[in-house]
């Protein structure tokens, strides 16, 4: 690229400088011009065309992510019952992915536990990990007092380990 515009720099500086000579060679030169221009063009590689847009997700699968979106913002309101029908409404569309059914289920867990429902609260822990057997609760999370050591039995049973009580 650098070379064909070099040599169209100089057959420009060529025709200034030859505007004074006769109107044959300023002919000449704008023809060969034209030549190596029309070349230039040929040369280059066309632009592909541009890559359509994917199709937008169907609607149920809009409608189950905003759910789940909107239950994890209830929950970070502390609108515990608001965020469970959310989560709720998500998972039952059956359009989420792995990942967002691991963190629905995870949320209700912790909904459940915080409600005082630890039987659903570990019901919801034994759905995270089937889901995801290699799941983890962030440090955060893990901590918790009420949900920590739920998911930790839960873990737990689910791997065949014992658990040691402090």
């Amino acid at each position: 690229m650098q070379k064909s515009n070099l040599t169209l720099l100089s057959l420009l500086l060529l025709v200034l400088l030859t505007s004074a000579c006769s109107n044959t060679s300023f002919k000449k030169l704008n023809t060969k011009l034209d030549e190596v221009l029309t070349q230039k063009k040929a040369e280059e590689p066309a632009e592909p065309p541009p890559s359509p847009l994917p199709p937008p997700p169907p609607p149920a699968v809009r409608k189950a992510v905003q759910d789940l979106n909107s239950g994890i913002r209830s929950y970070e309101d502390g609108n515990y019952n608001a965020a469970a029908g959310y989560f709720q409404n998500a998972l039952g569309d059956g359009q989420l992915t792995l990942g967002e059914q691991v963190t629905a289920h995870k949320y209700l867990a912790f909904i459940y536990c915080v409600s005082g429902e630890k039987l659903a609260c570990r019901g919801e822990f034994k759905k995270v990990l089937t889901l995801n057997p290699k799941f983890e609760l962030s440090a955060g999370e893990a901590g918790h007092p009420m949900w920590g050591p739920v998911f930790r039995e839960v873990q737990a049973a689910a791997t065949g380990r014992k658990i040691r009580k402090n």
